[in-house]
């Protein structure tokens, strides 16, 4: 997360219009000519009304029958201009918003793996939804109000002095007055929606967390646990909005007294200038009914500084996302990698996360070309953080990951990508057809060759089985497939991809026995003339992988082939006698 220095309302502002509304300047303009038109329109009312009452008053009623035709007319003009202003600026709010969701989410697509994996997946999809649609709103607002009411209130202010600058004065000086508890509403306003919006992240996160993790929450009993960790945070919002609510309360009550009191004096001092000749009664009906339309202006005004300071916490939150720095990238006059032999290593390579917590202690591992190599250990060896040095989901914090000599480091990180293919024990499926799922792995496959790489990764039977074959939608996370269909289907897209260097993790823990034969036959066929990284649980599957290094605490205790580990009676040997020897016991 980023940790910059929080931007001033008048640097937010200014990045908003820079970055986002400049580029949109032709519907920028067409939204303030119609302000311009429905504030012009609603000020008129109070000269039209002063100049009807100034000559009945002389007793010229010439003008009193085409008045109520103009006030109609005037009432048209700022309909029509309402209408199409409210439309123009829902078209331009929401452009905004298409252009801000598409900003944020390719900077966290191409984000650091370890960014991703510091934010639970609730807070990032909250960014999306929640903070988007307050800060739309406040975009629509700001353009609505800030402009129309804006202009209302100059518009007013002007007709006001041109009828009477003393009684006009006297409603500027209480006015103001209101200002300044408005804005230290909204300064606090700001720092509780910041609070507000980050929260709203935690619920989704705990919802989304509880009801994707149903099965385990059921057979644990953990309802009533997770119902009460809801209820704190739920709590919570709760406390949340309401502070915001009791902040925005406070806004109209002082505006209501303000208002009351510019009032009260006006009818007092227009009474005694009445009275002393020195002002006509067509300007003091002119100048309260300004008054009426002036008063909802400011009024909109004042609220509109808290909604300003809520969407512009979102908009804190934006810029702190975009303007993170990405540390795996590579520099823009990198070298394609190209792939000729596939020989991978790593020499000395230490890690650390970015807490950090030592992950890898001076780790080297070599993979001839065309050979099969074996990671094996128990959980939280290190086997998962060697694979992901490799496409630089992390850099090493020290020593040298290598492809053909070359360090992944100095190559361009699109190429060095696409020479690699993994199949993880956590598969990815996309909500969309069984065809484009496998098809992920090379996106103009044909569909020949969709189904060759199914077939070989055993998928093709089940496949045909399904309601619309390979049109069939996967479901939500695959949810319309068993996890040894889902497996397979991963398999069969790293198949397609037929990259030159291979990272299977836990490839086939999710099949049954039958399957996994058939898979790992196909995996081994696969696997000739390529590079292999294989992290294995199942040590059978790795019988005959051309080495085999065994990892404990970040470490490589030992190395060599399946039978010489055997017979050392080491950490390996253990490994075999703990699985082999419970597989026995349970019949396997």
């Amino acid at each position: 997360m980023s940790d910059q220095k929080p931007l001033s309302t008048k640097a937010l502002a200014g990045r908003l219009w820079r970055d986002w509304l400049a580029p949109k300047w032709p519907l920028v303009t067409i939204t303030v000519i119609l302000a311009a038109i429905t504030a012009g329109a609603v000020t008129s009312y109070g000269k039209l009304i002063q100049w009807t009452f100034d000559l009945l008053n002389l007793g010229d009623a010439s003008f009193f029958p085409i008045a109520p035709l103009a006030v109609i007319g005037l009432a048209i003009i700022r309909s029509t201009s309402l209408y199409l202003q409210t439309v123009q600026t829902n078209r331009l709010a929401l452009g905004v918003m298409e252009d801000i969701q598409n900003q944020m989410f390719a900077k966290f697509v191409h984000a650091d793996f370890a960014r991703l994996q510091s934010e639970p997946v609730g807070k990032l999809v909250s960014r999306f939804t929640n903070d988007i649609t307050l800060l739309r709103e406040t975009l629509v607002r700001l353009f609505n109000n800030l402009m129309r009411d804006s202009l209302t209130v100059l518009g007013a202010v002007g007709f006001m002095l041109a009828m009477d600058w003393m009684l006009t004065i006297l409603i500027l000086v209480v006015y103001p007055i209101a200002f300044y508890p408005v804005i230290k509403i909204g300064e606090r306003l700001r720092k509780t929606s910041a609070s507000a919006q980050s929260q709203m992240g935690e619920v989704t996160s705990l919802v989304e967390e509880s009801f994707s993790g149903t099965r385990m929450v059921k057979t644990y009993g953990l309802e009533d646990n997770e119902a009460k960790r809801a209820r704190k945070s739920f709590a919570e919002r709760f406390r949340l909005l309401l502070k915001i609510t009791e902040n925005k309360a406070r806004v109209d009550p002082i505006l209501e007294i303000v208002g009351g009191a510019a009032f009260a004096g006006l009818i007092a001092f227009a009474g005694l200038r009445l009275i002393e000749g020195q002002t006509s009664i067509g300007n003091i009906i002119g100048i309260l009914v300004l008054l009426a339309v002036l008063s909802p202006a400011v009024r909109a005004l004042g609220t509109l500084n808290a909604v300003v300071q809520e969407g512009f916490a979102v908009l804190q939150r934006v810029f702190d996302v975009l303007d993170e720095e990405e540390t795996i990238t590579s520099a823009l006059d990198a070298p394609s990698l190209k792939v000729e032999s596939g020989h991978l290593a790593l020499a000395d390579v230490h890690f650390a996360y970015p807490d950090g917590t030592p992950a890898l202690r001076g780790v080297s591992i070599k993979a001839a070309p065309g050979k099969t190599v074996a990671l094996v250990g128990a959980s939280g060896s290190g086997k998962s953080t060697v694979l992901n040095l490799i496409p630089r989901l992390y850099d090493a914090t020290s020593g040298r990951v290598q492809i053909d000599n070359n360090d992944v480091r100095a190559v361009s990180l699109t190429s060095l990508r696409q020479s690699l293919a993994l199949v993880s024990q956590d598969v990815t499926l996309f909500n969309d057809t069984i065809r484009a799922n496998i098809a992920f792995g090379k996106l103009d496959a044909s569909d020949d060759e969709i189904i060759a790489a199914a077939k070989s990764a055993d998928a093709h039977d089940f496949i045909m089985e399904t309601a619309e074959g390979y049109d069939s939608p996967v479901g939500q996370r695959g949810g319309n497939l068993s996890g040894g269909q889902r497996q397979r289907l991963s398999i069969a897209r790293a198949i397609l991809k037929d990259a030159p260097i291979l990272l299977l993790d836990e490839a086939t823990s999710a099949l049954d026995t039958k399957s996994e034969r058939r898979v790992q036959e196909a995996l081994e066929h696969l696997s000739k003339g390529r590079t292999t990284l294989v992290i294995a649980h199942r040590l059978s599957t790795i019988r005959n992988a051309d080495w085999i290094y065994v990892m404990e605490d970040g470490q490589v205790v030992e190395e060599g082939r399946h039978d010489d580990l055997v017979a050392r009676a080491g950490t390996y040997s253990k490994l075999c006698e703990m699985q082999f020897g419970a597989d026995e016991d349970s019949g396997k």
